[in-house]
């Protein structure tokens, strides 16, 4: 018998049902101020979550956990999703996983509304669906650091049992004001024609080959002969599709991977286990290539998150 339990937040109502085996336990911490609702969840167990998002509400999450899946789709590494007005959603989560979320509701979301009229990028992530949103990985850190630090202060007064509500209602404004300007920073794929509906078989077949070795690097050449194709036709598809090459776009899913494990398990892994488990053997040159795209090192990154972690 599995148990089945409804549930409900200020954003969202949903089911959480048990699978597998494994004990389920968790470290959370969370703030519910005004018109929003930020959270951080730290997760080992089998949980199987479906539900919607309130009509009047949008959220917007980091999910990422081995085996964990986001509406059937693989969410190994963290990935901004915005799930807009009204919109369902089901997650699977067999193992540990982290989510981070940040919900907007009232007041706070038409405030965003407003805010967006003028950028398309922002009116498309604030209507009904799962939009995901392609960040730079500086706007990517920076979010999750202020959703961070704001649940931090939350549970900093809740344990000295201080009335500090006045900080609160900042903390929380600023966490959606962060939203806001992610979304506005959000990249868009190249404005130029596919050519071909073959062109996108391609970058989707691409996508399926690295998402079946998350943990390993796989090369332009390998990609090129199980799909028959050139290293240029490749090239071309990834262009004109995601807007960059397919030997980066390999690169930062590593890289973006890599960070998803230091915000998990930084507290007891080194940088250099870290680097390790995907691939990059070098870690002067892992170090080069993370500092390139978050701004910081991944020795800095880690100190940010975790204040008391081990040296590397």
């Amino acid at each position: 018998m599995v148990a089945r339990t409804r549930e409900s937040d200020p954003d969202a109502e949903f089911h959480i049902q048990q699978i597998g085996e494994q004990r389920h336990a968790s470290s959370l911490a969370t703030i519910d101020y005004g018109d929003a609702f930020v959270l951080d969840l730290r997760d080992k167990g089998g949980i199987a979550m479906s539900g919607a998002i309130n009509d009047d509400a949008l959220t917007a999450v980091f999910l990422w956990g081995e085996g964990t899946t986001f509406n059937g789709q693989r969410s190994e590494v963290p990935q901004l999703r915005i799930i807009g007005p009204g919109t369902e959603f089901k997650l699977e989560m067999p193992g540990s996983y982290r989510l981070m979320r940040i919900g907007l509701r009232g007041s706070a979301l038409e405030s965003l509304r407003t805010a967006s009229a003028s950028h398309l990028g922002q009116r498309t992530a604030l209507m009904p669906g799962i939009h995901e949103q392609r960040l730079t990985a500086g706007a990517e850190l920076e979010l999750q650091q202020r959703l961070l630090r704001t649940v931090g202060f939350a549970e900093a007064a809740a344990q000295r049992g201080y009335d500090l509500s006045a900080g609160l209602a900042v903390a929380a404004s600023e966490a959606g004001a962060a939203l806001a300007r992610v979304l506005s920073l959000t990249e868009q794929p190249s404005p130029r024609a596919l050519g071909s509906s073959d062109r996108r078989d391609i970058v989707d077949a691409t996508l399926a080959i690295l998402e079946a070795r998350p943990h390993s690097p796989v090369s332009v050449s390998a990609v090129c002969e199980v799909l028959g194709i050139g290293e240029r036709m490749l090239e071309r598809a990834f262009q004109e599709r995601l807007g960059v090459s397919p030997r980066a776009y390999e690169r930062e899913r590593r890289l973006r991977a890599a960070h998803g494990l230091i915000l998990t398990q930084g507290d007891r892994l080194s940088i250099t286990d870290i680097a390790m488990s995907f691939g990059f053997w070098h870690l002067g040159r892992f170090a080069g290539a993370y500092t390139s795209i978050f701004g910081c090192s991944p020795s800095e990154a880690r100190r940010r998150f975790w204040r008391h972690a081990a040296p590397d």
